[in-house]
């Protein structure tokens, strides 16, 4: 299986899903080495379900299928999208490659699943991880069920 960049958005943001898209293939020096998919939230219909709450940083807040922001949920269901199987590079529409992407499917991830970047004192939480881009071993992720996770999400 190749490894994949899997860029997840909703209809407000296919614009920018498909420049990213382009810029993760133009900017490989071998683009075939890999695929780009585009996962939207209109295929999802636990997303689409307006009316219910969700617990999100301790807070209660009503779910709006129709926020620009709607598609986030999507990067946790890319290890379901890719059978638990290979490498998965995952980000927002707003994230363009402006180098060679495909270098990261070769790192030596140290035995981790998930490999993104510290956002310390974001929200004045210490130890927050940005999950806007983040590279993903789906074969160590086995247990992330997407819709059995989203649905705990919206208990309220």
């Amino acid at each position: 299986m190749k490894p994949a960049v899997i860029i997840h958005t909703n209809a407000k943001q296919m614009l920018g899903a498909l420049v990213s898209a382009h810029s993760f293939r133009r900017n490989s020096a071998t683009p075939d080495a890999f695929e780009v998919r585009i996962l939207t939230a209109r295929d999802y219909p636990e997303l689409q379900q307006s009316g219910r709450s969700l617990v999100r940083g301790g807070h209660e807040r009503a779910w709006d299928p129709d926020d620009l922001q709607s598609f986030t949920p999507l990067r946790f269901a890319v290890p379901d999208l890719l059978g638990h199987e290979g490498l998965a590079l995952v980000t927002v529409p707003d994230v363009f490659a402006v180098g060679d992407a495909g270098e990261l499917f070769s790192r030596d991830l140290q035995g981790k699943a998930i490999w993104c970047r510290p956002r310390p004192g974001y929200h004045k939480i210490s130890d927050l991880m940005a999950t806007s881009v983040m590279l993903l071993d789906c074969g160590k992720l086995p247990r992330w069920p997407f819709a059995d996770d989203h649905e705990a999400l919206g208990s309220h």
